[in-house]
């Protein structure tokens, strides 16, 4: 580890939750949008009749269908991969200033990305913080080889405000 990134500490349980619930109501609007987009191509796909929903409700159309659910996933693991992978902080990550890294200090790749999102299905993976409290390490950020730590307000605004001219 480098004395950069040893100097912050690892994110506690409380905070990791705070971030959490912070995007679970950004991962909401997410999934209320892909779902009032897929509902109006349905809509219109009907009203042309180029789908016969044989009388059934647009919406309970679209919650049988497997594409549908592998949308919703699909976009809720591009919207943490994105944020993980593009700075390692979630817009709930960023108000608490925490970030998350990988244990060799390389970007986090999308494969990694992945594997941690797999690993944290639910956020019970988190409850591990709470019994591994001398290194604060969730059960995501060990099998993904991750760590989450508390920036400074300072590290914080750089990671935020990295690439943004006179600001770095």
């Amino acid at each position: 580890m480098s004395a950069e990134s040893n100097s912050f500490p690892r994110a506690g349980f409380f905070k990791r939750i705070a971030a959490i619930v912070y995007d679970f109501l950004v991962v909401v609007t997410l999934a209320m949008l892909v779902t009032a987009l897929n509902l109006l191509v349905i809509h219109l796909l009907s009203s042309y009749q180029l789908l016969n929903l044989a009388g059934e409700e647009p919406s309970q159309f679209l919650n049988a269908q497997w594409w549908f659910q592998l949308e919703l996933v699909l976009a809720v693991w591009l919207f943490f991969a994105w944020f993980w992978y593009d700075g390692g902080q979630t817009i709930g990550m960023r108000a608490w200033r925490l970030k998350v890294e990988s244990d060799n200090e390389q970007p986090l790749t999308l494969k990694r990305t992945l594997l941690r999102a797999l690993y944290a299905l639910l956020g019970f993976g988190n409850l591990w913080v709470l019994f591994t409290r001398k290194n604060k390490q969730s059960l995501q950020d060990k099998l993904s080889q991750t760590r989450v730590v508390v920036l400074s307000k300072q590290a914080n605004k750089a990671v935020y405000l990295r690439g943004v001219e006179g600001q770095e």
